[in-house]
């Protein structure tokens, strides 16, 4: 079987307060591409399919354009879990019926121990469902973390699991040594995330969503799809795409990288460089992230950047480590200018530049004229 594991679409993302859809839709096209080149089987979507728990229209519509194109348009089963974005009531909505049509959306965990079953391959979906609402579901006391929490999970799965068929858990959580991002909601606030890669054992693939790097652990059964996008610019220089998994070939799971529309670039350096276009970025179209240094004599900046860089999403100014001399002047034999000037060198790290000599000029003229005259 050809599974596509994708997941973390978060629909509906506004970076800095720029909507993300058209990016995208961008993306998705392409997977709907490879869909068709590799005769995909399945796809299975790891949760977080919308960003917020109520999603704008467009974000709505969007999802449903999608799934309609995959599993209407194409006739490919989709298995889709709720993630700790999402509404559970609204991705519910309707499932019953989807399943008509091989469309399988899982939100509670009254069905964990109920497999989708397809081609003697079982997919166990487990949504997101934080530790106070396990705790109260299982009526278990001994519930304290997330790792509790899939410990009784797979306890209950492994009663009732067919040894003899091709076992799958599809999941949203941290797994231990994962690697996070800026972008990613905790999952709780005050108790350990964490989830123990040892208690999925007994399953011949695990593909999870919530992590948005696509390498954010190293496993042989193990798998994260990543996000659809760079949704942070601590995800900057992180790989987006999905993963290709053939349990034909004995499970082999590839990740395929897509191409976004916009990328996301997070730069640091000075903003003469930048302004003068003396970067050659690849693209000046691409959301960016500038922390620059030599921007105190400059106004409106970001303005001036804009001209060139019209996506620029935040600018900093680079605070550059130095070491600080202590320099003395003495006051009473020093010059005003000599006294300023040292001051500024001492403060920024570097010379007066022409626009701090201008304002020295205007508001210390007397001292000026007769420093020249010396």
């Amino acid at each position: 079987m050809k599974i596509i594991h994708t997941g973390d679409w978060h629909i509906g993302k506004r970076l800095n307060g720029v909507d993300l859809l058209e990016d995208q839709r961008h993306m998705l096209d392409q997977m709907l591409e490879h869909m068709d080149e590799a005769s995909i089987d399945l796809v299975v979507v790891a949760g977080d399919v919308f960003d917020r728990s109520n999603p704008s229209q467009s974000a709505l519509k969007l999802v449903n354009e999608y799934l309609y194109k995959i599993n209407i348009e194409k006739g490919i089963p989709v298995l889709a879990i709720s993630g700790n974005h999402d509404s559970r009531s609204r991705l519910d909505y309707g499932s019953y019926w989807f399943e008509k049509s091989n469309y399988h959306m899982r939100t509670s965990l009254e069905d964990i121990t109920a497999p989708v079953v397809i081609d003697d391959h079982h997919f166990y979906m487990v949504p997101h469902m934080d530790v106070l609402e396990a705790k109260v579901f299982f009526d278990d006391d001994t519930i304290r973390s997330h790792h509790d929490v899939y410990r009784r999970i797979t306890k209950e799965i492994a009663e009732v699991m067919d040894k003899d068929a091709y076992n799958v858990l599809v999941g949203h959580m941290f797994i231990s040594d994962g690697k996070a991002s800026d972008s990613e909601r905790p999952l709780s606030i005050g108790l350990s995330e964490e989830v123990g890669a040892d208690l999925f054992e007994a399953f011949d693939l695990v593909m999870l969503g919530h992590l948005h790097h696509p390498f954010a652990i190293t496993h042989e059964r193990i798998f994260y799809s990543g996000s659809l996008l760079k949704y942070s610019f601590s995800e900057a220089k992180q790989p987006k795409g999905f993963r290709m998994v053939d349990t034909d070939a004995g499970t082999k799971c590839r990740f395929i990288p897509l191409q976004q529309q916009r990328d996301l670039v997070h730069y640091h350096g000075t903003f003469e460089d930048v302004i003068n276009e003396k970067v050659a970025f690849l693209d000046k179209s691409a959301y960016f992230k500038f922390e620059l240094s030599g921007m105190s004599h400059i106004n409106d900046p970001m303005a001036k950047l804009k001209m060139i860089y019209p996506n620029v999403m935040e600018l900093r100014p680079l605070v550059e480590k130095r070491e600080h001399a202590v320099t003395a002047v003495d006051a009473h034999q020093s010059s005003d200018r000599e006294i300023f000037e040292s001051f500024i060198e001492n403060v920024n790290g570097e010379p007066l530049t022409e626009y701090q000599r201008e304002i020295f000029n205007t508001y210390f003229k007397g001292d000026a004229d007769e420093a020249d005259t010396d």
